[in-house]
């Protein structure tokens, strides 16, 4: 509601922002204003058809920046990879890009060796009718502090035979950053990099840098990571030439060419 209310005035100051990552916020009132799917959209009319990876694609849809770019025009892209490990997020998504041959989806979760790895979620429908309000499928962890942490936020009096009931471990695929570019044909490093893995982006982006992909262009979302962490991967970022902006929930960049 806030949010809304700040747009309708034209504030564009956020004070969780610059509390979540001031080494990033301080520095962005110097730049051009550009939201990621503005850097999508210039990558889209440049006459060279970008390539873009997804981790945490959930349907394509859902909190999405580029989901509605990609579906209205896929031949802008040369290359999409999705990746998204959740079965019912991932079959909506596949659904949604069935027959389009620039896009790829890949059901598997991201990590440094192929494998299997018990990926925590909700039970969607359980979790709703306690809460009182619809839990998307979006919240998903490695961690499954983390979705204790988000069942005490909307309900601190719950109890842990409560939340035992609402947490399901689900065995997910993982293969590493190199080989699902590989899986879907797309030589590194993609021009494109949008990252949204529920407090993994961090993790994600420090694999990034042990392989050498640098993207032209990055979003992550830093909502939920840690203080000492936020502060790690923005100067990881700055220091390969990024020039970053952030708002409350996500930080995006660019490199300049």
């Amino acid at each position: 509601m806030i949010r809304r209310i700040k747009r309708a005035l034209g504030i564009d100051f956020s004070l969780k922002a610059l509390m979540r990552n001031p080494s990033i916020y301080l520095r962005q009132w110097r730049m051009p204003k550009r939201r990621f799917a503005d850097l999508v959209q210039d990558a889209m009319a440049s006459g060279t058809p970008p390539t873009l990876v997804q981790v945490g694609a959930n349907d394509g849809a859902t909190n999405d920046p580029v989901g509605k770019l990609l579906q209205a025009a896929p031949e802008k892209f040369s290359r999409a990879l999705l990746i998204e490990p959740q079965g019912p997020a991932f079959a909506r998504l596949s659904a949604r890009y069935d027959g389009v041959p620039q896009v790829h989806c890949l059901r598997a979760a991201i990590d440094r060796e192929a494998g299997q790895r018990p990926l925590y979620v909700l039970d969607r429908d359980t979790a709703s009718a306690h809460l009182g309000r619809t839990v998307s499928d979006g919240v998903a962890s490695f961690e499954r502090g983390h979705l204790v942490w988000i069942l005490r936020t909307y309900d601190p009096g719950i109890s842990v035979a409560e939340m035992d009931s609402l947490i399901m471990t689900d065995p997910v695929d993982v293969v590493s950053l190199t080989e699902a570019l590989a899986i879907a044909g797309i030589t590194p490093p993609p021009t494109i990099m949008l990252i949204d893995t529920e407090g993994y982006d961090g993790a994600i982006i420090a694999m990034m840098a042990e392989a050498g992909i640098w993207p032209r262009m990055i979003q992550y979302e830093h909502k939920h990571l840690k203080p000492a962490e936020r502060r790690t991967v923005a100067r990881l970022l700055l220091d390969q030439g990024y020039r970053l902006r952030a708002d409350h929930a996500d930080a995006w960049g660019w490199r300049e060419t």
